[in-house]
């Protein structure tokens, strides 16, 4: 195995880092890490409607965990950043990346992510991340574009194909003198297609907020799409953009505010944007504009904008609102977007007349409308539509029934995810087992009758009293039960094993 080039030590024991560094373009877009510090998620899901050609079609982004591992979090996420600087380094000297990568030492990952590189605990944390994050599976349905076959994916795949740690075997059976990291093919497809967006490297470390960071990654890849358009801004519901950080979305959106504003402000403060302006608009989608600063202009000027030129901001169609007419017949001033406009058929199907719907649709707080819906059919009143439209404009407390209902659909969901993930790796281990099994029978096969005879005898030595004396009946019967023939092959199994590890024979 070729062993990597040396890293430049600078006099004050610092690597020479890149300060820009090339990130993946879909992986800047789509959300895979957590960014809660306390993350006990087991799965981030994307969702949304595009147009593409004549059709509307459903995309989806799923990233799901191994239960095992646990889901990837903040500090896989500069693991990952550590990775990139190496892609990075490797795409300017060799001009593509092959498998497998040189990683160097632990010892310099944890310089290159500016943490303790004598502690030993950061190693075994770095070797975790880098377990985590090829456990995890994406699914992608009509979501990540291949650059090289010029089409959106539908495939089930992961970031990391292969992690080989220094001293273990390699695939060509020799052993590892560094440590090694196997790309996933449509990962390093579109890294070696030059699918990239550079990233300031340095800017990105100093943003505080870990939604600021996020934003800036997000927003740097559609922002170049304002450069074919007449707008100078760019547009997001808030629903979607939760998705995309991921972050939980909030009801209210004086909640919403509190949430993105920090990161908000502070792109804003280092004039990553310029401003951005929150425009309610129905339940948990407001929408949220933002305007790029001279950072992101300066950005979009240096930048090699063939890298990702086939970026195209289909992922994330911008969505025009639609007007309504008033109570005067007249398109009004008043812009109602679809989702609105969608509440005011809900509540006249409940008998509330058009006008009053409009009017509770402007003057009251969306995701409390759209509760009191639902909730309306777990009250007892006669007139359901009186009733409805007093507990909206008194901003009633919706039934205990209606929240413990939803509550206990959630916990079946939850447990369903986690069951169904538990069943995956039991299918899984299973598969394995039986695929050692079969592996190990070859093996005993392939052995001289003087080598079968001596794991023979050391089988029934091994095996407990109670089966001895089920054995020797056996014998004497000329038939032996199917539970004593699966400890025999159990403990057959074993002692081929200590013989494969001992160097006796070969897998």
């Amino acid at each position: 195995m070729k062993k990597p080039k040396e890293i430049i030590i600078k006099k004050n024991n610092k690597i020479d880092l890149p300060k820009i560094i090339n990130s993946e373009v879909n992986l800047l877009v789509f959300p895979f890490f957590a960014l809660e510090r306390k993350n006990k998620k087991i799965e981030t899901v994307y969702k949304d409607i595009v147009k593409r050609g004549d059709q509307k079609i459903e995309i989806v982004w799923n990233v799901s965990a191994n239960t095992k591992y646990g889901y990837p979090g903040l500090f896989d996420r500069e693991v990952h950043k550590a990775i990139e600087q190496i892609i990075t380094e490797l795409l300017r000297k060799e001009g593509k990346i092959k498998n497998p990568i040189p990683l160097g030492s632990l010892y310099n990952i944890c310089r290159r992510m500016g943490i303790n590189e004598s502690a030993g605990k950061n190693y075994r944390m770095i070797k975790k991340a880098l377990e985590r994050i090829r456990t995890t599976a994406i699914k992608s349905v009509g979501t990540f574009y291949s650059k090289e076959g010029k089409q959106w994916v539908d495939d089930n795949f992961s970031l990391y194909d292969r992690i080989v740690f220094k001293g273990k075997e390699l695939p060509n059976n020799e052993i590892a003198d560094n440590n090694y990291l196997f790309l996933g093919s449509w990962y390093l497809q579109n890294l070696n297609s030059f699918y990239i967006k550079p990233i300031d490297y340095e800017y990105l470390k100093s943003l505080k907020s870990k939604i600021a960071s996020r934003l800036y990654e997000i927003l740097g890849v559609k922002f170049y799409g304002l450069r074919s358009k007449r707008e100078n801004f760019i547009c997001y519901r808030y629903s979607k953009l939760c998705q995309l950080l991921p972050v939980t979305p909030h009801e209210y959106i004086s909640l919403a505010k509190q949430q993105l504003d920090p990161g908000n402000n502070e792109l804003k403060e280092t004039d990553f944007i310029s401003k951005f302006e929150w425009s309610e608009n129905g339940k948990e989608d407001w929408l949220i504009y933002y305007w790029p600063g001279e950072r992101a202009k300066e950005e979009m000027r240096r930048a090699e904008i063939k890298s990702i030129n086939n970026w195209t901001g289909e992922y994330l169609p911008e969505e025009k609102p639609v007007c309504v007419r008033t109570r005067t017949g007249r398109e009004g001033v008043k812009i109602f977007s679809k989702e609105r406009a969608d509440l005011v058929d809900k509540l006249v199907k409940l008998n509330v007349s058009k006008v009053t719907a409009e009017d509770l649709i402007k003057n009251n707080d969306q995701a409390l409308i759209e509760k009191w819906i639902e909730a309306i059919h777990y009250t007892k009143a006669d007139d359901k539509a009186a009733y409805l439209v007093k507990a909206i404009r008194e901003n009633w407390q919706v039934p205990e029934e209606y929240l413990r209902e939803i509550k206990e659909k959630q916990g079946r969901e939850e447990e369903e995810k986690i069951e169904f993930i538990k069943i995956q790796q039991k299918e899984e281990e299973n598969k394995k087992r039986q695929e050692e099994i079969k592996k190990i029978e070859q093996i005993y096969n392939s052995l001289d009758p003087l080598q079968q005879e001596e794991i023979r005898i050391e089988t029934e030595n091994r095996l407990p009293d109670f089966w001895k004396v089920q054995l020797n009946k056996g014998r004497v019967k000329g038939k032996t039960s199917k539970m004593l023939e699966a400890a025999i092959e159990e403990k057959r199994r074993e002692i081929i094993k200590e013989w494969i590890d001992s160097g006796r024979v070969k897998a």
